[in-house]
């Protein structure tokens, strides 16, 4: 049998160590980690190595040569241009005459071959994909299973919502040659994205063999030490290099440890190194070849290449130090730091956790590096949330992040474009803005600097003044010590996951379009938008019909903002309004409706993004009725109009669509998917927002994006149907149907999350089963939905019945259920 290892990957996420260096071409263990997977493959009889390659091929070239050092013969196959994974092996096609290994290059496993290679003869496969099982699967690719190991999905990258499974590609296939027939040539093509979902779709033979061996993808810095860890730790079996000199120490040849020196295992120190005098080389450390370590140095779970010189009194912990990097004396690197190939750190220099100085800088005597030297990564790849970036005011959210944020924000946009940059009246949110807009500025970008807004107002601003996007910044409803930013595309909706990827990347590359002096563009301050918002509303309104019923409302808010607009807009457009500021609960305004002899009370949010609704009654409707009020009104004054929810909202939406001759579209659980379903609605279906004011009932249109996302302008389209309909609250919820809901989260560890997804779906799989966002069960009595937090350690659970006691039944068996398999993971 023949292999192919697929070494063409650049490595951008474990950068600087492969900003000169081809991924595969990092060492583990002192040698390259291509050649461990060399290795691998020879002992099990494969000697015959086809090599793609596309970065740096010279270096790999040179190193491996023929193969014959190795007692091996190697092929290489060069991509001119990227062709993907699946590509490059096509590319190879005149070498695969037979069935064939492909391994990646820049993993490190001790994978049983022959057992795979076994397991994929029994099969009769065409392609069998080996999977390991992982504890955050995230930012790889997914692969789902029957009961027999056939496959029956991909997901790749999958978000929380959409995680099922813990079991996940490693990158290695054992395939027939006929696979080469569903590979266009000279295309870029990927496995995973392209040609796997090909063959499941033309129903050809896949399965899956789960590996029980160990194997790492080696994506990060952080991955990268720990894999060495492992290593020592005796999880997979690499064979070590040298003598061993004591327990779980081994030394290569011609090094020198000095009497006083200390050296506590596991660890590992190349050949023609020395140890000085006093120095502490202690536990998961590994000393490449040829470096010195002078007196009284301390080394800690660190990786130090060959060819470094380290001076006396310097302290690394948790660090990877590459070629030829020369540490004055009493330097300090941290945690998950790096320090580039060629690099000279002068003395008593600190190098803050997580922070990659790149190849060939030269640090000054005493700095204090709390940031990348140029084109860095963080540890971690991720700043948004289900719903934009949230942190607390300068601890995760400060200005210099807020500056970097805005710079990698407008480099998505071509210099000149024009944004909208607004906040609350907070001096944090504030901050924070003035912080963003130099960023924002430094890149070439017009701005647009609001002054205090509320979020549903900044997304009309983006509108009104045909802008490419925007931001709008906010302190947490629930917590002030923290901020919220959200970021709107060019019809105001939340921006997408593509798009959020895309500034992530900017971000943490600090891959910024940096613009010269004269395209800098001076800053457009606007100081009075919220009075064109409110006229806006007011012209939009049946004035008329509103005074004529004069309704009577209580209107609570904890911002006196909100307060300041929406009260004197409802007066004016008819309505007796009592304010208050001050309140417990939604159930706690009974009394003060009952006290005012008002109609109805309107709990309006600091942001003005959501609106809660009590009756007279005491009637309070919030999250799922609320849902299912707007839906009716939708329903009522355009039939056979779709109504957008969650997957987590109540079916009672279903009912009252076939009542009224709707239809539901049912979305993932963030609101990005809801918002940009129903703006690709209106536009398909000719929905203006800035539609003259409706000249009766018959004309009347309410849109849901206004009902759902803007707890003012909402209001008043309520207060406006119900005057034409001369109804009130009470009468619009008794027409619709009871329903009953339960909502709980369950602590789940991080590294669980997957196993418990895929536990569940393997149990429940003969069920119905629905798949959109988290894991969606249809049992006899009604339906349970399970989703992992992306924010949390924790499992969100909502299930509905047609009972109180059925929903409380249901609730009760699968939170006991969840606890059951985390308990056992």
């Amino acid at each position: 049998m023949k292999a192919i290892i697929m070494a063409g990957g650049e490595g951008s996420r474990l950068r600087p160590l492969t900003c000169d260096l081809p991924k595969p071409m990092v060492p583990v263990l002192n040698k390259p980690v291509l050649e461990h997977t060399i290795e691998l493959l020879k002992n099990y009889g494969i000697k015959e190595i086809g090599i793609t390659l596309m970065y740096h091929p010279q270096i790999i070239k040179d190193y491996f040569g023929s193969g014959k050092n190795l007692g091996v013969k190697i092929t290489y196959f060069i991509e001119e241009s990227p062709l993907g994974t699946a590509g490059g092996i096509k590319n190879a096609e005149s070498f695969l005459d037979e069935p064939f290994i492909v391994i990646s290059g820049d993993s490190i496993t001790d994978l049983n071959l022959e057992m795979a290679v076994e397991y994929h003869r029994e099969k009769n496969s065409l392609a069998t994909i080996i999977l390991s099982k992982v504890d955050d699967p995230l930012e790889y690719g997914v692969v789902l299973t029957d009961e027999t190991g056939r496959i029956t999905g991909f997901l790749e990258k999958p978000s929380w919502g959409e995680l099922f499974s813990d079991t996940v590609n490693t990158g290695t296939y054992i395939l027939e040659p006929e696979i080469l027939n569903y590979i266009d040539a000279d295309k870029n093509l990927d496995f995973s994205r392209d040609l796997f979902p090909r063959l499941l779709a033309a129903s050809k033979k896949m399965y899956g063999y789960v590996a029980p061996e160990y194997w790492c993808d080696m994506g990060d810095i952080r991955s990268y030490i720990k894999v060495h860890c492992d290593i020592l730790d005796k999880k997979i079996n690499l064979g070590l290099n040298g003598i061993q000199l004591k327990d779980n120490v081994w030394v290569g040849a011609g090094t020198v440890i000095e009497a006083n020196a200390e050296i506590n295992g596991p660890c590992i120190i190349g050949s023609n190194c020395r140890i000085g005098n006093g120095s502490v080389i202690d536990r998961y450390t590994v000393i490449g070849n040829n470096t010195t370590i002078e007196d009284d140095v301390s080394i800690v779970r660190s990786i130090v290449w060959d060819n470094s010189y380290i001076e006396y009194g310097s302290e690394l912990r948790g660090a990877v130090i590459c070629n030829r990097v020369n540490l004055k004396h009493y330097v300090s690197v941290f945690e998950n730091a790096v320090v580039g190939e060629g690099c000279k750190v002068n003395e008593r220099v600190i190098v803050k956790p997580n922070i990659k100085i790149w190849p060939e800088k030269i640090i000054q005597p005493f700095a204090i590096i709390d940031r990348n030297m140029i084109w860095g990564s963080k540890h971690s790849n991720k700043i948004f949330g289900d719903n934009g970036i949230s942190g607390i005011v300068n601890v995760d959210i400060s200005p210099e992040f807020a500056t970097r944020l805005g710079a990698a924000y407008g480099s998505q946009f071509k210099t000149g474009s024009r944004v909208v940059v607004s906040s609350t009246n907070s001096n944090s949110a504030r901050m924070f803005k003035h912080a963003f807009i130099s960023g924002m500025l430094s890149v070439g970008v017009e701005v647009y600097n609001m002054s205090s807004l509320l979020t549903p107002i900044a997304r009309t601003a983006i509108g009104f003044l045909s802008v490419e996007g925007g931001i709008h910044i906010k302190n947490d409803i629930h917590d002030v010590n923290r901020i919220k930013v959200d970021f709107m595309d060019v019809r105001g909706a939340s921006i997408s996951r593509l798009t959020e990827r895309k500034i992530e990347n900017s971000f943490f590359k600090e891959d910024f379009n940096r613009c010269s002096a004269q395209q800098i563009s001076r800053l457009n301050n606007i100081t009075d938008f919220s009075s064109y918002y409110t006229r806006n509303l007011s012209s939009k309104t049946n004035m008329q019909v509103i005074r004529e019923k004069n309704p009577k409302i209580c209107i609570f808010s904890k911002s006196d903002y909100v307060i300041s607009i929406t009260v004197p807009l409802l007066t004016g457009l008819g309505c007796t309004v009592n304010r208050f500021t001050d309140y417990e609960a939604p159930e706690s305004v009974t009394a003060v409706i009952k006290e005012t002899s008002s109609d109805f009370a309107a709990i309006i949010d600091q942001n003005a993004e959501q609106l809660i609704l009590a009756d007279k009654f005491g009637k309070v409707i919030i999250d799922d009725l609320f849902q299912a009020l707007i839906a009716s009104i939708i329903f009522k004054t355009s039939p056979g109009a779709t109504f957008f929810v969650p997957i987590t909202c109540s079916e009672v939406i279903e009912k009252l669509a076939a009542r009224y001759n709707g239809s539901v579209k049912r979305t993932k659980n963030f609101s990005q998917a809801i918002m940009d379903e129903i703006l690709s609605y209106n536009k398909k279906y000719g929905y203006n927002d800035e539609s003259p004011i409706s000249s009766g009932f018959d004309s009347f249109r309410p849109d849901q994006f206004t009902l759902g996302f803007d707890a003012i302008e909402g209001l008043i389209r309520i207060i406006e149907y119900m005057c034409y309909a001369n109804t009130d609250l009470s009468v619009l919820l008794a027409d619709i149907p009871d329903f009953f809901m339960d909502k709980k989260s369950i602590k789940c560890p991080w590294e669980s999350k997957g196993t418990v997804m895929r536990k569940i779906i393997s149990e429940y799989r003969d069920k119905k089963l629905e798949l959109l966002d988290g894991i969606k069960l249809y049992t006899e009595t009604g339906w349970v939905l399970i989703a992992p937090d992306a924010d949390k350690p924790i499992l969100r659970m909502v299930v509905e019945s047609s009972s109180k006691s059925g929903a409380a039944e249901l609730s009760s068996r699968y939170y006991g259920l969840l606890e059951k398999i985390i308990t056992n993971t």
